[in-house]
């Protein structure tokens, strides 16, 4: 894999990450040794090239300080099963993104998505990645508008249903598990939000067909995904990463205005978000590696772990070989 300067883990571990990185005291307990080496492999990836030559812009407001660090957990032996990390839906995510997030940039990135779209209370929204719903439920708070909150990941999506339901948004922020390829809605919506999601869908003008078949005669369409133009497509490691990632293939900028040309919208905006998006990943990152020194996870969220550390590893490695982040905007 080529190499990624991990700016914010370095600002975090005060310069160097790989030295740093491996020199925290993790558990050993359960296996957590070995999710420790395999992080500090996934920081080599990114260190080993040399691309730390200077600081990048804007480093101001990064979370990941010093004073962000947990103590070295004192060593605690015969501890109880029960008092292990069993990750619920999307606490992975969380521990990487922040509280109730799922996406890297979650809370300014969807805010970004939202913006634009004039929401009122006489709208009817319609959200394609909803997530554990958070965002979807302070816009409700905010404007009153009905929203429905569509999410590929069945146990999210359970989760997130609970967390509307217990905040009083139940009938207001409606979280349903759905197949993007088979999207139906039996309501009509004046706007569409999504983050990171025709990348994955195997026929993707079935589907931006379907998404245009919910929308109203003026609707807005904001969305956030993967775009690989195709001088860079055969890079092997956008191949490596896509054989990973099953079902992953990014459309180019030039297909992508195309899927939505076919469907009646007009693709408005095309903002090349992806210094931005890396940032946030590794910002996540060293979120993580906080994290992960404070607890004993089970077998079961170690195997889980480990998935999405490879899943990361094989995406960053598509980013550096010329995979880019793009903001969409699209108007009826």
């Amino acid at each position: 894999m080529t190499g990624f300067a991990l700016y914010p883990i370095a600002r975090f571990f005060m310069f160097n990450p790989l030295q740093a990185i491996s020199q925290m005291p993790f558990r050993a307990m359960y296996g957590v040794a070995r999710l420790r080496q395999e992080i500090v492999g996934l920081a080599q990836d990114f260190w080993k090239d040399g691309h730390w030559e200077r600081e990048p812009d804007n480093l101001d407001g990064l979370d990941a300080s010093p004073s962000d660090v947990a103590p070295p957990p004192v060593p605690q032996k015969n501890r109880p099963r029960d008092d292990l990390w069993h990750a619920m839906p999307g606490e992975i995510s969380e521990k990487m993104w922040g509280p109730l997030c799922v996406t890297p940039g979650d809370v300014e990135i969807t805010e970004e998505l939202i913006v634009p779209l004039g929401i009122n209370k006489d709208m009817n929204i319609l959200d394609l990645s909803a997530g554990l719903g958070s965002r979807l439920r302070k816009t409700v708070d905010e404007f009153g508008a009905y929203i429905d909150g569509f999410e590929p990941d069945a146990g999210i999506a359970q989760r997130g249903m609970e967390l509307s339901k217990a905040s009083g948004h139940g009938k207001h922020v409606i979280i349903r598990h759905y197949d993007p390829m088979n999207l139906a809605s039996p309501r009509s919506y004046d706007c569409v939000i999504s983050r990171e999601t025709i990348y994955r869908v195997a026929d993707k003008q079935r589907f931006v067909q379907s998404v245009a078949a919910c929308c109203k005669k003026k609707a807005q369409i904001s969305f956030t995904d993967y775009v690989v133009d195709p001088e860079c497509r055969d890079h092997p490691a956008i191949a490596a990463w896509m054989e990973v990632e099953k079902g992953a293939n990014p459309p180019s900028l030039v297909e992508m205005a195309g899927l939505w040309a076919k469907a009646g919208f007009t693709l408005r905006v095309h903002d090349d978000q992806t210094d931005y998006y890396m940032k946030e990943v590794l910002r996540g990152l060293a979120r993580f590696l906080a994290f992960i020194n404070t607890v004993d996870p089970t077998p079961e969220t170690q195997a889980a772990v480990r998935k999405r550390l490879k899943t990361w590893t094989y995406r960053l490695g598509a980013f550096q070989a010329g995979m880019k982040f793009y903001r969409f905007y699209a108007m009826r």
